[in-house]
């Protein structure tokens, strides 16, 4: 029997191709990354972690794992490697395009130097905008923005941008190969990749690997989890005892070398728990999907919240600045991510784009 295809589960009887609760479980890790950087950006420090894993750096795995899922979904289904290119294009650059014009326009007038229309006459804040589309290095502070701050870097939470892009590149390179397809490729391209990144963990070898490459191992590691879930429905409806099995794993042996396979493994149990839920609430499945808006603004907000009232507390950053996240996260996705999504429905017909 060929193991080369989908999955054995058809979209009929595939929950994952029904309402689900994905969009919510986003939102959920979304905030779970605003709630750790809340206290990191102030304070240096994040309290809120299990066996030294925060909730920042779990929910960011979490993203990657849900994602490997979902992009395997939509190359199998879609067939076209065409069309998933424009589609992974048109879900990360609007958003990001509107956050760089804030930077010019906005938070560097603001909180630049020098402010106002001195800033964007700069070459410096350009560089970093070109920079930054083309997938480059987003940890510096063009301009000084944000200078007065302890993390003084316009926003620390684009670098894992570049490494889903890059997973998106590299698994369409592996369907267009026909690699993919194989699922017993992806178990040992999961198992391969895995143990690199258990390499590096050790202190003799770590010197050997550059951070990128480190951060590489780790986000592949995600990313082929969630495609492996895709490859095997099986384990997407293990359910209520694997998710309490993996838990009591990680709480015992969180410490160890196996920790972070094991709290990866937690958080692959918990989406699939309740993301594929038997009844779907119609009210959840139709949420919009702020939580890729509420990622990449929430650093510039968190920092501007701070430098407008100094001294302020973690927990009162945190009340303060979620209004304007959301805020700005709505006004994002409903002005720009969504009309933008509505692209991925056309074809080229005649030499003329056409629903």
């Amino acid at each position: 029997m060929s193991d080369d295809i989908t999955p054995r589960a058809g979209p009929s009887k595939d929950p994952l191709f029904a309402a689900n609760h994905f969009t919510l479980l986003r939102w959920i890790l979304a905030t779970g990354v605003v709630i750790g950087h809340a206290w990191l950006i102030p304070t240096g420090y994040e309290p809120t972690r299990l066996h030294d894993w925060t909730l920042s750096y779990l929910s960011v795995n979490g993203f990657f794992i849900l994602s490997g899922l979902l992009i395997a979904k939509s190359l199998f289904t879609r067939q076209d490697i065409g069309s998933y290119a424009r589609s992974r294009l048109l879900r990360i650059y609007p958003a990001l395009i509107l956050l760089m014009a804030a930077l010019l326009f906005v938070f560097g007038p603001l909180f630049g130097s020098p402010g106002n229309a001195g800033y964007f006459k700069q070459f410096e804040p350009w560089a970093y905008v070109t920079r930054v589309l083309l997938m480059g290095d987003p940890l510096t502070a063009p301009g000084d923005v944000f200078h007065a701050e302890p993390d003084a870097v316009f926003n620390g939470a684009l670098w894992t941008i570049r490494y889903e892009v890059l997973a998106y590149v590299l698994a369409g390179i592996g369907f267009w190969l026909g690699l993919l397809r194989h699922r017993w490729v992806v178990v040992g391209t999961l198992a391969a990749v895995q143990l690199m990144y258990l390499v590096t963990q050790s202190s003799a070898a770590a010197a050997l690997f550059s951070p990128g490459m480190i951060s590489l191992f780790r986000f592949m590691t995600c990313f082929l989890l969630g495609m492996t879930l895709w490859h095997f429905p099986v384990l997407r409806r293990l359910g209520l005892a694997a998710l309490v099995s993996t838990l009591a794993a990680f709480l015992l042996l969180g410490w160890s070398p196996l920790g972070e396979i094991l709290a990866n493994l937690v958080l692959a149990a918990s989406l699939m728990y309740f993301g594929l839920v038997a009844s779907p609430i119609s009210r959840i499945a139709r949420i919009p999907d702020y939580s890729y808006g509420i990622y990449i603004w929430h650093y510039p907000v968190l920092q501007s919240v701070l430098i407008m009232i100094p001294g302020i507390s973690p927990m009162a950053l945190l009340a303060t600045s979620v209004p304007l996240i959301i805020g700005c996260a709505a006004a994002s996705w409903h002005a720009f991510e969504k009309p933008a999504l509505k692209l991925k429905r056309w074809r080229r017909v005649s030499g003329r784009l056409s629903t």
